[in-house]
């Protein structure tokens, strides 16, 4: 059976081994089974318990239904009348957080403004240190720094976009925080009259008891069914066990005073073959489970009963929710004069949070931003001009590698004349008696010479033609020599930025 206390439970119940292996021992008499089955069939009469308990799960789950509806109810209710106030002060929280959210953004940001103008300030310094290098100057220059060519206008407008800026906020947080001061006395002056209005008497502090209540009454519903099953499953055996016994069928209709056509439908079927041993085994689980069929019918009556109690407690808080629900919707209509007041505090603080979504908070990211790129911008041109040494430097070291190239090149061509003009030399006293001189006129010629030379250049007329340039003595532009502590301070400088 399904119920603990069932006798399919006690099957597997070490408590019970011991006296099964004594009933064993005592064999089954056709008496015995008659009397097990009409106790079974008796047992089955407990399914007007079970048809209680179907209208009792029903009835209870539209109270369930019910009690949903009105908790929700009475909770809108409570919240219309008891979070009015709260609802109210909720808003001017709300202008709090929107004020101190802005406030500590706005530190923030006046932080970052700070920390960025003061990095923008240090590579200034830098740049304002930095002197440019005489060698790279025009001879009579006047001594000059990085800081002499950038624009620095464009700092101190920002600057003072940003100032601009900071007191348009002032005034924006004034005038919110006027709105705010008049917002709390409107809400001191609500909290004086909510106390001297009669409020009802809270009765839904704890959580409701009938979803528990629900759980419990369908537990005991299921355990009735189960058990119910369990006095099915016996009956069907005793009916098995009767028509495995010869005369049982008989028996069993005399003892119930059925009719034959009644009982035909339980002992009509011929019943299928089975061993003895299977018969044997069959008698001893019915004679064991036939001892528990009375301890069964009490647990499902006993169920109903405290099923119908449980439905008794479900009912009962349920008046009282219906009675909550009629006195809390008589007091509806006592605090909606004093809300109208509160849309102007409202668009304040709109106007305010707007006001620094569109206007502050943007402007000093783009200034924090401009400033920043502006640094990067700076201290990278700083570091041109450090790997700008170096180039010159570098080209320096290739126009003295191209110099002496140039001149071991003359020096080779030069040789390469003199001993050409020798060999001929050499040539004309040897056979020049003997040749004449319209044999080739070009035999008593001097031999060719070149010349390595720079080309000439024009740094300041690139479209001029070379020849022209070369003409009017254009000559490139001289690289300077540096000195090699100035090119060991660029390249650190290089490094330490890479």
């Amino acid at each position: 059976m399904a119920s603990p206390r069932s006798p399919a439970a006690s099957v597997s119940s070490a408590g019970s081994r011991h006296s099964f292996e004594q009933d064993r021992k005592r064999p089954q008499t056709l008496e015995d089974l008659v009397s097990h089955f009409v106790a079974a069939k008796r047992s089955l009469n407990s399914q007007t318990v079970l048809w209680r308990a179907n209208e009792i799960v029903t009835t209870a789950r539209e109270l369930l239904e019910e009690n949903a509806i009105l908790a929700a109810k009475n909770a809108s209710i409570r919240n219309i009348v008891d979070q009015q106030v709260d609802t109210l002060e909720a808003v001017r929280r709300g202008a709090d957080v929107v004020e101190a959210e802005v406030q500590a953004e706005f530190k923030q940001l006046l932080h970052d403004v700070d920390t960025s103008f003061a990095g923008l300030n240090s590579t200034l310094a830098v740049l304002r240190e930095t002197p440019i290098e005489a060698a790279l100057q025009p001879p009579g220059t006047p001594q000059k720094h990085l800081y002499d060519f950038i624009d620095s206008t464009t700092v101190s407008n920002l600057e003072g976009t940003l100032r601009d800026c900071i007191d348009r906020y002032n005034e924006a947080s004034a005038t919110l925080g006027e709105s705010n001061d008049a917002f709390d006395t409107s809400l001191d002056n609500l909290h004086s009259s909510i106390e001297n209005v009669p409020l009802t008497p809270a009765t839904t502090s704890n959580p409701s008891p009938i979803p528990s209540l629900y759980r419990d009454l369908e537990g005991h519903a299921k355990e009735a069914a189960q058990a119910f099953q369990g006095l099915v499953q016996h009956y069907d055996l005793c009916v098995t066990a009767l028509r495995h016994t010869e005369g049982g069928s008989a028996a069993a209709t005399q003892a119930t005073g059925d009719a034959p056509s009644q009982s035909g439908d339980e002992f009509a079927a011929p019943p299928e073959p089975i061993s003895e041993e299977e018969r044997q085994e069959m008698l001893n689980v019915l004679q064991k489970d036939a001892r528990e069929v009375d301890e069964v019918v009490v647990e499902i009556r006993e169920r109903g009963s405290e099923m119908t109690f449980l439905l008794t407690q479900i009912e009962n808080h349920i008046n009282h929710l219906r009675n909550e629900a009629s006195a809390l919707s008589s007091i509806l209509q006592m605090i909606t004069q004093i809300t109208a007041e509160v849309r102007s505090h409202i668009l304040t603080s709109r106007a305010f949070h707007g006001s620094w979504l569109d206007d502050t908070r943007p402007t000093l990211l783009n200034g924090i931003e401009e400033w920043e790129q502006q640094r990067d911008f700076y201290e990278r041109f700083d570091l041109a001009y450090a790997e700008l040494l170096v180039e010159v430097s570098s080209r320096r070291r290739r126009h003295e590698k191209a110099k002496r190239k140039a001149e071991e090149a003359q020096k080779e061509l030069d040789r390469l004349f003199t001993e050409d003009e020798r060999a001929r030399e050499q040539f004309a006293l040897a056979q020049g008696n003997y040749l004449p001189l319209d044999i080739w006129p070009g035999l008593r010629d001097a031999p060719r010479q070149y010349e390595v030379r720079a080309i000439a250049t024009d740094l300041h007329d690139e479209e001029e033609p070379s020849e022209e340039r070369a003409a009017k003595g254009y000559i490139a532009q001289s690289i300077p020599q540096l000195g090699r502590n100035v090119v060991e301070r660029a390249l650190t400088r290089v490094k330490r930025r890479m």
